[in-house]
C-alpha cells in the first residue's frame, strides 16, 4: 500500500483519549520482530488504524486510544502517547497483532513501566 501524507481512512482518537493527549508524548518501545516501518504500517492499517507518511520513511500510526510515529530502524522503534487508562488496551492491540515488542509506558505519576511480549 502507497501511504500518503494526508493518511488513510480509519480509527482516530477519541474523546477520552483527546482528553489526555496534552501530556504530550508518554509512550516509547520497539516492534522486535517486525520487518521494517512500512510493513508496520500496513499490518496496523489492515487492523482498523489510520496510517499516514509523516516523512520518507517514517509512519504515524492512530487508533481511538493512541497515536505513534514508526521509525525505520532495526528493530523498528516507536514513540507516542497512549490515554493513561488504555495501556492495557494497546498492549492487548500489538499482542493481536502479531508483532512482538518492548513497551516503555509512563504513567500520570511520572512512573515508568516497562513490558515485554512473550514471542
Amino acid at each position: 500500500m502507497d501511504f500518503t501524507s494526508g493518511g488513510t481512512g480509519g480509527a482516530r482518537l477519541d474523546d477520552a483519549a483527546l482528553a489526555q493527549a496534552g501530556r504530550g508524548n508518554n509512550l516509547w518501545g520497539s516492534l522486535t520482530g517486525t520487518a521494517g516501518a512500512r510493513r508496520a504500517a500496513e499490518v496496523f492499517h489492515a487492523a482498523g488504524w489510520s496510517v499516514r507518511r509523516s516523512s520518507w520513511t517514517e509512519f504515524e500510526v492512530e487508533s481511538a486510544f493512541a497515536e505513534f510515529e514508526l521509525m525505520p530502524s532495526h528493530p523498528v522503534v516507536f514513540s507516542g502517547f497512549v490515554d493513561p487508562d488504555r495501556i492495557t488496551a494497546l498492549l492487548a492491540a500489538l499482542q493481536e497483532l502479531g508483532m512482538p515488542f518492548t513497551v516503555e509506558f509512563e504513567d500520570d505519576d511520572g512512573r515508568e513501566h516497562a513490558y515485554r511480549s512473550a514471542a
